[in-house]
């Protein structure tokens, strides 16, 4: 961007030229509306009503690294290092995802369908919590429960942890891996499990924009073609053993692997096992109902698929 392009509509239209191999026009502008807001924090109309405004020469510095990190790729939330999540303002980096619109619909979900628990002192687990969005988003939803998140990365929880303090929550954030079981020993019991583990297969990546495959963490995202279900198998054995009866399970999902999915779970002694679709009409979350039993959490340890 030239030096001397410092008023707002040729900020507007380097952008656009610049941006435009990797972005259609309209989510352009919305980056630049993002922006605009955050430097200046000018609304949509006051971006309109100022083209022939200069902008400083510091916020316009601003702009030109902006444009620069967007021209390689990274997610205008890494630029900005924030986020907005069902209303709550999130930090986040790149050792954390951006969260997606499909987990907040999870939340709302969840929030929805356990109405009647609002204000109950119930137990709340989000295994691989990362940036702690679902986390968080539940602990403000139901105000007296005791949630808890686990994620793998000590980097992810520093994140999480700032996020939960403020957003003005409690949660106990634990360093712990779903796949490693004497990690998550002495986690508790819940009423409510959670996940949005990593579901993209490896074969996928050629399909996905730069911005997710080159910024965003992989281990968070991808799994082998050869095992896409690792974290749901982990999960489902985990959450025999430590929901409470008759908590219930609640997954976002890969579309392809409902099903999968669901089988899955039934033979994991999940009840009422549904698979829900998200506002595209894609398969995105599995519900499950743990039976009344209460199974030897030694199952946990045990070899079985």
């Amino acid at each position: 961007m030239e030096s001397e392009s410092n008023l707002v509509k040729n900020i507007i239209k380097v952008f656009r030229d610049e941006l435009g191999n990797l972005y259609p026009q309209n989510e352009i502008m919305q980056i630049l509306y993002i922006l605009f807001e955050e430097y200046l924090q000018w609304p949509k109309t006051v971006v309109h009503l100022s083209y022939d405004v200069k902008i400083d020469e510091y916020t316009f510095a601003r702009f030109n690294k902006a444009l620069s990190g967007l021209m390689k790729g990274a997610p205008i939330q890494y630029i900005t290092g924030k986020t907005w999540f069902n209303g709550i303002m999130l930090k986040v980096t790149p050792e954390v995802l951006v969260p997606r619109p499909e987990t907040e619909e999870l939340c709302r979900l969840i929030h929805s369908e356990n109405i009647q628990n609002q204000y109950r002192d119930i137990t709340i687990l989000d295994i691989g919590t990362g940036s702690g969005c679902i986390a968080i988003d539940l602990k403000k939803k139901f105000p007296f429960a005791q949630v808890r998140g686990i994620d793998n990365s000590q980097k992810a929880l520093k994140v999480a942890n700032e996020n939960a303090a403020s957003a003005d929550t409690v949660i106990h954030f634990i360093l712990a891996d779903i796949l490693t079981p004497n990690s998550c020993a002495g986690l508790g019991t819940f009423d409510i499990i959670v996940s949005n583990p990593p579901y993209v297969r490896e074969s996928d990546k050629e399909k996905m924009h730069r911005n997710v495959i080159d910024f965003e963490p992989s281990g968070a995202l991808f799994v082998p073609d050869d095992d896409p279900l690792k974290y749901y198998h982990a999960i489902a054995r985990f959450a025999t053993a430590y929901i409470k009866r008759p908590g219930i399970l609640y997954l976002e999902i890969n579309e392809l692997y409902g099903h999968p999915i669901k089988d899955l779970l039934q033979k994991n002694d999940f009840l009422k096992v549904e698979v829900i679709k998200d506002f595209f009409g894609k398969d995105r979350f599995v519900k499950a109902q743990a039976k009344p039993e209460i199974r030897d959490t030694s199952y946990w340890y045990a070899d079985k698929p």
